[in-house]
C-alpha cells in the first residue's frame, strides 16, 4: 500500500512538472525575475555600462545576445574592466541592455570566458540602475551563496542548475 502511495505521488508530481514546463521553456531552481533568489545562483553581481552590442550567436546550443560591459562597480565577485555578457533570447525580456547605460548583472561564467563570457542569470527588467534596483542587490547578495552551483543545458535544452 505504502509503495502503491509513493508511486502514485511520485506520478502526480511528474505530470504536475510536466505541465508547467514543455521543450524550449526554462527551468530554473530560482525565480529569475527576483534578486533574492537569484543572487545566491551568481558568481558576479557588478554595475556596469554597456560599451556596446557585439554580435548575436550560438553558445553551448543556446542563442544569446554578446555585449561588451565595462565594469563600474562590484558587488559580488572579482570581476573588473571590461567583460562580455551573454544575453539569452530564449529567455523572453524585451528590454535589452541599451549602448552607454549601466545596468546591474547578476551572471555566471561560462566554461570558455574568454570567447563566452559570462550569462546573465537575472531575467527580470533590464532597466538602468537606480538607487532601488542597487539597494535590493546589496540585500540579495548579502544572502549566502548556493553551493556548487554551475549553469548547463538538459537535453531538452532547458536552463538548469546542477547541484
Amino acid at each position: 500500500m505504502a509503495a502503491g502511495a509513493l508511486v502514485l505521488g511520485g506520478r502526480l508530481g511528474y505530470q504536475h512538472l510536466e505541465g508547467q514546463v514543455s521543450s524550449g521553456e526554462i527551468l530554473r531552481g530560482y525565480n529569475p525575475r527576483d534578486p533574492a533568489t537569484t543572487a545566491p545562483h551568481t558568481e558576479n553581481v557588478f554595475t556596469g555600462r554597456v560599451a556596446e552590442f557585439e554580435e548575436k550567436r550560438d553558445i553551448e546550443g543556446w542563442t544569446q545576445d554578446v555585449y561588451r560591459v565595462e565594469v563600474t562597480s562590484t558587488l559580488r565577485g572579482d570581476l573588473h574592466g571590461t567583460v562580455r555578457v551573454t544575453y539569452g533570447l530564449d529567455e523572453g525580456s524585451p528590454d535589452r541592455p541599451a549602448d552607454g547605460s549601466t545596468y546591474i548583472f547578476a551572471t555566471h561564467a561560462w566554461a570558455d570566458t574568454t570567447n563566452d563570457g559570462h550569462a546573465q542569470l537575472h531575467q527580470g527588467e533590464m532597466k538602468p540602475v537606480d538607487d532601488v534596483r542597487l539597494a535590493a542587490w546589496k540585500k540579495a547578495v548579502a544572502l549566502p551563496m548556493e553551493p556548487d552551483r554551475q549553469p548547463t543545458r538538459s537535453a531538452n535544452h532547458s536552463y538548469t542548475t546542477r547541484t
